[in-house]
């Protein structure tokens, strides 16, 4: 069973581990900095010498104003409006909870944080190419907190003023919101619903997927009702962050993406998985059912390409006979993380029990949050239709999510595996990677649902997304929700956390993990 995972993101020059204990209250020459002036604690303008203890220069903050950053003596940030004189029972906090896209549904794990200067985050290129695990940085920040699974956080030591910037971000899903925290040593809360992910590019940062569409399962009907915007749809390479490619059960021009036409996947020329090339474009690849295995639209050249490009980093999506990619695999590693079982319609229905073994306590915690468990007993359950019974067991490194309590052995139903399967040696400990305890180094992960998401595919001849209902996400569906964002969380052993590093962060050096 792979051990727990801990949201790890890189912070400059080192790995953080977002704990309570990794939390720092920065500030501009060691000073108080509540930006009072005449006891309007939210003035736009400080006068020079109205915040001087006498132990260290005086402090201007300029402007709070959408899209300035304060500029203290000597420095620039947001570390410059925290009032360090609360005493440490009562600091400036923010509390609050982060939602998906639609800004239905919390999420968990999540990272939250008041960069010091939003617009120097590091920037965040899609696509895939090499193994980053935990190296999407969230660059010099003030605070930073993780939520937990009812999505809630709270930040302590925050900056007090107008339009604070505050940043969520999950993997390379990152959006900032201006909040006004106006109650200095006191407690801040942040409106259900403000912070969430982003819908379009235009709102912030998505990584780059890709959809293949099939007539069997409606996965881009998912995506729409996570809350994408339908204007991220487009042909591959078409400018948005969905890129469509018809498969085989669908009829028309593939999925009718909102921009251009689909890619083309229902023989053996599909280019997306053409080589390991054609799919670094991309950071996440989601399977729809196809309503079979379809093996001649998969040749031998393009499974290796899929394995490889998941051992680089990749992340990957598939449903009920999309199993092929693993179970018919030219490679070993690939047909042995469960013991397949091989055709099997998609025909069951009823309660599956959630597995609480080691991550998966996290996940029953989530559903119940949601709604989407079947009562409270325990260990809890999952009411799932249209599941087939193509797997039986994990094995291995591979984890099970969900599982049928009465079959003997209990076949999964949701399971997921880090990629290059068993993982390989980490780089030495430094400054710039894992610390010392990690024992095996992993890049990419394979998440996969023997059953299809839902029996309604789109209506629009397999329009995706104009043909898509809009509704709630089902039981099955919030799961699968559930796991489309920890898939894209930090791969890592369940090592103590670093120190909190300084601030502010130096650079790594060129090539450092």
């Amino acid at each position: 069973m792979v051990s727990r995972r801990r949201s790890l993101l890189k912070v400059g020059a080192a790995t953080l581990a977002l704990t309570v204990a990794s939390m720092q209250l920065l500030h501009c020459g060691g000073q108080s900095l509540s930006a009072r002036d005449g006891g309007n604690e939210n003035d736009a303008t400080v006068e020079a010498g109205s915040i001087d203890d006498g132990s260290a220069p005086n402090c201007i903050c300029l402007g709070d104003a959408s899209g300035t950053v304060p500029t203290c003596d000597g420095a620039v940030g947001w570390q410059c409006r925290v009032d360090t004189s609360c005493s440490s029972g009562s600091p400036t906090t923010l509390t609050g909870k982060v939602f998906d896209p639609a800004g239905a549904n919390p999420l968990y794990n999540a990272v939250v944080f008041i960069p010091n200067d939003p617009a120097a985050l590091p920037a965040i290129n899609p696509g895939t190419n090499a193994c980053t695990t935990c190296d999407v940085s969230i660059g010099p920040y003030v605070v930073a907190a993780a939520t937990d699974a009812s999505g809630t956080f709270t930040l302590q030591g925050v900056p007090t003023g107008v339009d604070v910037p505050v940043t969520v971000q999950i993997g390379k899903w990152r959006r900032t919101v201006a909040v006004n925290i106006t109650k200095d040593c006191g407690s801040n809360s942040v409106t259900d619903g403000v912070l969430r992910l982003p819908r379009k590019k235009s709102e912030g940062d998505m990584p780059q997927m890709a959809l293949l569409t099939g007539g069997c399962d409606d996965l881009g009907c998912f995506l729409t009702n996570v809350g994408i915007d339908p204007v991220e749809f487009s042909a591959p390479h078409g400018g948005g962050r969905v890129d469509v490619y018809q498969g085989l059960g669908t009829t028309g021009n593939g999925a009718g993406p909102s921009v251009g036409v689909a890619g083309d996947c229902t023989s053996s020329a599909c280019p997306l998985w053409a080589s390991k090339q054609s799919l670094e474009s991309y950071d996440t690849v989601l399977l729809s059912c196809e309503c079979g295995e379809n093996n001649q639209t998969k040749p031998p050249a393009a499974m290796q390409a899929l394995h490889d490009w998941l051992d680089e980093g990749g992340y990957v999506f598939a449903s009920h006979f999309q199993y092929t990619w693993f179970k018919n695999n030219p490679q070993t590693d690939f047909q042995n993380v469960a013991t397949w079982l091989g055709p099997s319609a998609a025909t069951g229905s009823g309660a599956y029990d959630v597995d609480t073994i080691a991550e998966g306590q996290g996940f029953g915690d989530w559903l119940g949050v949601v709604g989407a468990l079947d009562g409270a007993g325990s260990p809890p359950a999952l009411d799932l239709a249209n599941v087939a019974t193509s797997v039986s067991t994990v094995n291995g490194p591979t984890t099970q999510w969900i599982y049928d309590p009465n079959t003997t052995p209990n076949n999964t139903k949701y399971l997921s595996f880090e990629t290059p399967v068993g993982g390989t040696p980490p780089p030495p400990p430094s400054p710039c990677n894992e610390t010392a305890c990690v024992s095996k180094k992993f890049c990419g992960k394979a998440v996969f649902a023997d059953l299809d998401v839902s029996s309604n595919t789109p209506g629009d001849a397999g329009a995706v997304p104009e043909g898509c209902p809009k509704q709630g996400l089902t039981p099955q569906q919030k799961a699968l929700e559930f796991l489309f964002f920890d898939e894209v969380a930090c791969v890592t052993e369940n090592c103590p956390p670093p120190p909190p590093p300084p601030f502010p962060q130096a650079p790594c050096d060129a090539g450092g993990d």
